[in-house]
C-alpha cells in the first residue's frame, strides 16, 4: 500500500478549455528555454512571452475572434 494518496496531484500544467476549437485551428505552443511562443496553423508567430497560461489563453481568443 502507498504511502501517500494520489489526490494531491499537481495541477500546474492544466490545459485550457479548448473544445469548442476544430483541431486544425488550434493554435501551437513552444518552449524555448523560459520563453512560450504561439504559432497558428500557418506558422505565423500570435504572440511571444514568459508565462505559458497567459501566452495560451491569449492565443486561444486570437484564434477564436478570427
Amino acid at each position: 500500500m502507498p504511502s501517500r494518496s494520489n489526490k494531491s496531484r499537481d495541477n500546474g500544467n492544466a490545459h485550457i478549455d479548448d473544445s469548442d476549437l476544430p483541431r486544425d485551428y488550434k493554435p501551437i505552443i513552444i518552449e524555448r528555454k523560459n520563453k512560450f511562443s504561439a504559432y497558428d496553423k500557418n506558422g505565423k508567430l500570435i504572440i511571444l512571452g514568459y508565462d505559458r497560461k497567459i501566452v495560451e489563453r491569449y492565443a486561444y481568443d486570437r484564434i477564436r475572434k478570427s
